[in-house]
């Protein structure tokens, strides 16, 4: 199983995040600190033990719309997207779909995919069955946590792989960027001159 590309996942890093590398609070140039190590980014590992956030997971149901309107229905690999610690404890759990990376060829951003640099897709590289894996942030589904874990334990459910300590970093960045960037100005502006109204 081969990484992502270094150089592109680190520039993406570094627009993202100020990374404080040393106790005393200095900062280093990303690329020099993990530089030295390789010059690929291992974002999937084999599975931890336990079940965590951005495993992947063998092909599961997800739920789709036809153009017109219908309910169709269609099986990917997903990635846990929940907290782990809310594995064992909420009632749901969010699921996001993978693909192989040809499936986005005649999108317009299909060149900026694999250097991770559209929010609405994360590129996890090479794993599952071979090929170029992408995440869609974009199409969450909630399943029931019974129900996941009881395919689970019939072994209808197995986990593929899990995120390094580097690639889940890279995940959270991802995740954040797609739903928690700032709103655009003009919204802005009307939210900061609305009055506000008593109840």
């Amino acid at each position: 199983m081969s990484g992502i590309q270094f150089d592109d996942s680190i520039e993406y890093l570094r627009k993202a995040l100020d990374l404080p590398i040393y106790p005393d609070g200095k900062n280093i140039d990303p690329k020099l600190a993990v530089g030295q190590f390789s010059k690929t980014i291992q974002v999937l590992s084999d599975p931890t033990e336990q079940w965590s956030q951005g495993d992947i997971l063998n092909k599961i149901s997800f739920l789709g719309f036809t153009k017109e309107g219908r309910v169709s229905n269609y099986e990917a690999p997903a990635m846990i997207i929940t907290n782990t610690c809310d594995l064992d404890r909420k009632e749901t759990i969010v699921l996001c779909p993978c693909y192989p990376l040809e499936k986005f060829k005649p999108l317009k951003s299909y060149s900026d995919i694999p250097k991770n640099n559209v929010a609405e897709y994360f590129y996890i590289g090479e794993g599952l069955t071979g090929g170029n894996w992408v995440v869609d942030l974009g199409h969450p589904m909630t399943l029931p946590r019974d129900r996941m874990f009881e395919k689970i334990e019939r072994g209808d459910i197995t986990r593929l792989h899990s995120l390094t300590q580097i690639g889940w970093y890279l995940f959270i960045t991802k995740f954040s960027i797609k739903y928690l960037r700032p709103d655009d100005p003009t919204t802005m502006q009307e939210r900061q001159s609305q009055k506000r109204q008593n109840p």
